[in-house]
């Protein structure tokens, strides 16, 4: 079992994150970083799945937007056209894919969706985390889609590091999650039954500090089952 992870273009430690929670529900899995700047995107095709990480903000102009904001950070157009290109490979090859925070992001605006530049500004400020402990709050998941199937529950608490959110929805793509402040949290397929593993969530599950809860263990479970049947 082999799984291609995203470079997050940031700290070593949040990368390694990743790959610990990974190994922690596998630690016989593969894995490899792709990025542009390695220029390996052909290592999808000796991989099971694919996971795409977090990171600095997307290109506004992907989404139309008419400005920068001013928090918006860490703006990389190489890996916004790299990541749209994973996106289109691993669907080709019909693999299964899990994005996480700015991987949900990058979803939705290659589906044609837009995000919302800056949650503080909105009246939104208890979805990123400024201090050294982990931010929390609820969600609330739909009750019928691949995300509710996997945690095996419908609300909870999750953790929250992103200023950004998803806002108009890409085309193709279903709201499974929101925050209880109304945030899109989780994104599926339409009709995902028919398709490989396919979700992204807003939250980090590989960085929450309570490993057992269930956005964190049995999303893990279930992407390495998908993953492993491949």
């Amino acid at each position: 079992m082999r799984i291609a992870v995203t470079d997050n273009m940031g700290a070593e430690v949040k990368f390694q994150a990743y790959i610990n929670w990974l190994l922690n529900g596998n630690p016989n899995l593969e894995w490899v970083k792709i990025s542009y700047k390695e220029n390996n995107i052909h290592e999808i095709d000796s991989c099971d799945g694919v996971l795409l990480t977090g990171g600095g903000d997307i290109d506004p102009a992907l989404y139309g937007a008419t400005g920068i904001h001013p928090k918006t950070y860490s703006i990389d157009v190489k890996r916004d056209d790299f990541e749209r290109e994973v996106i289109d490979e691993t669907l080709r090859q019909e693999k299964p894919l899990l994005g996480i925070c700015r991987g949900l992001q990058m979803i939705n605006v290659h589906f044609g969706g837009t995000l919302i530049q800056d949650l503080d500004e909105i009246g939104h400020p208890n979805h990123s985390t400024k201090k050294e402990f982990e931010q929390t709050h609820g969600v609330v998941i739909q009750s019928e889609g691949l995300l509710a199937d996997a945690v095996g529950v419908l609300s909870g608490i999750i953790n929250s590091y992103h200023h950004q959110a998803a806002d108009t929805v890409g085309e193709g793509l279903n709201v499974v999650a929101r925050s209880d402040d109304g945030i899109i949290e989780a994104l599926e397929l339409k009709n995902g039954e028919a398709r490989p593993f396919f979700l992204a969530v807003q939250w980090h599950p590989e960085r929450m500090s309570d490993a057992l809860n269930p956005f964190s263990q049995k999303i893990l479970q279930r992407f390495l089952t998908e993953v492993q049947q491949r």
